[in-house]
């Protein structure tokens, strides 16, 4: 079966498709209790579930009590559900069962496996699980995109609107802790006025000590090729906790989508389609549209040849991460020694390159699965 989002899986419960075996999978734990709510509540919402829910962690499941588990009837209500949590620690035996399980569907029950899957596993166990289940794939977002899916979320959750200002404060406060961000959503909305609205103004009142410097403005202004500002904000970007390492990650992904929207909007929605980032990120689309404007083909290329260089001086101890990030950035801001705005539109300028292939997709390909460590995918 193909992998469903979180999306796709309310759209499905909405239409009344129910029952069967569901396998969730994510290296992040809010998400996998997300969803699991969400099918607990659409096969027991009628308060059943103190009668025909059980769980259990997989880290000390015995395979007899599951089994039993499994093989239990519904008391009151259509379904009975059953959730192994943490399925990735099931001893073999108990992972016997759960495949017997999926295999044998019965009209009245529901099986949730959740687990964090091993990178790299081959295991039988969860390949049975994707073609046996209903599979989601529960993808984390990267930190580019906290505020749109704190924004979704917000939305979702309590039917209340959050600016994205306000949506990257919070997240600038909290940082890529999806359980705690959901938390400080809940209080936010909890004291949301008659507008229903969350704005820079609650967060800031909410919220104890603020940064300095939001750390996607910064990037914004970069990528806006106002580098001066850049420039007198990083220490203090920096002395807030930031990395240099984790600042060139980000500036990269931003740099390379900037130069997707250069390419047409359509090339930029295709490829945050593909890796499941669209959602969080389409409110952002005019904003890289806008600062396509001020950068070439060959300026773009050579500004994240110089992100790359930082990198690598940075992770060879060649420079010193503030240094290595001033250097990189005072490099950028004399490209092209044009302002801001001037018509410097990708795909109108130099290529960048003999074969006309443009530089920034080269070196998205080639390079930048080592910037900032974890790679150019969800690091703004």
């Amino acid at each position: 079966m193909r992998e469903l989002t979180y999306d796709q899986l309310v759209a499905r419960l909405a239409k009344g498709k129910l029952g069967g075996s569901y396998f969730l999978n994510s290296d992040e734990p809010f998400l996998r209790d997300q969803a699991i709510k969400l099918l607990i509540e659409a096969h027991l919402g009628d308060g059943s579930a103190d009668f025909d829910l059980d769980q259990m962690s997989g880290d000390d499941a015995d395979p007899a009590k599951l089994a039993a588990l499994l093989a239990t009837p519904p008391l009151l209500s259509s379904y009975r559900v059953t959730v192994v949590r943490e399925a990735q620690s099931l001893a073999p035996k108990a992972r016997s069962v759960v495949e017997d399980a999926v295999r044998q569907p019965v009209s009245n029950r529901v099986v949730i496996v959740a687990a964090q899957v091993p990178r790299g596993s081959k295991a039988r166990f969860y390949q049975i699980l994707r073609e046996q289940c209903v599979s989601l794939s529960l993808r984390a977002p990267g930190s580019s995109e906290l505020a749109g899916w704190l924004a979704k979320q917000a939305k979702a959750a309590h039917g209340i609107e959050m600016d994205m200002s306000a949506a990257q404060l919070l997240a600038s406060v909290i940082g890529a802790r999806l359980g705690v961000l959901a938390q400080e959503l809940d209080k936010l909305a909890s004291g949301a006025g008659a507008d229903k609205r969350i704005g820079l103004g609650e967060v800031r009142a909410a919220a104890g000590a603020l940064p300095q410097v939001n750390r996607w403005e910064w990037i914004d202004r970069v990528a806006e090729r106002r580098i001066s500002p850049a420039l007198v904000e990083l220490p203090d970007l920096l002395d807030s906790g930031e990395s240099a390492v984790g600042l060139i990650g980000a500036l990269s992904e931003a740099l390379i989508r900037v130069g997707l929207a250069g390419e047409g909007e359509g090339a930029l929605v295709a490829v945050l389609k593909r890796d499941g980032s669209y959602g969080n990120l389409s409110w952002k689309l005019r904003a890289y549209r806008q600062q396509a404007r001020n950068w070439d083909r060959a300026d773009l290329a050579a500004a994240l040849a110089e992100l790359l260089r930082a990198d690598r001086l940075i992770k060879s101890g060649g420079l010193s991460e503030r240094a290595a990030l001033e250097e990189a950035l005072l490099r950028i801001g004399t490209l092209g020694r044009a302002e801001p705005g001037a018509g410097r539109i990708l795909g109108r300028g130099r290529t960048g390159g003999k074969d006309g292939v443009p530089q920034p997709a080269r070196l998205q390909a080639a390079d930048c699965g080592a910037l900032g460590g974890a790679g150019a995918a969800g690091a703004e």
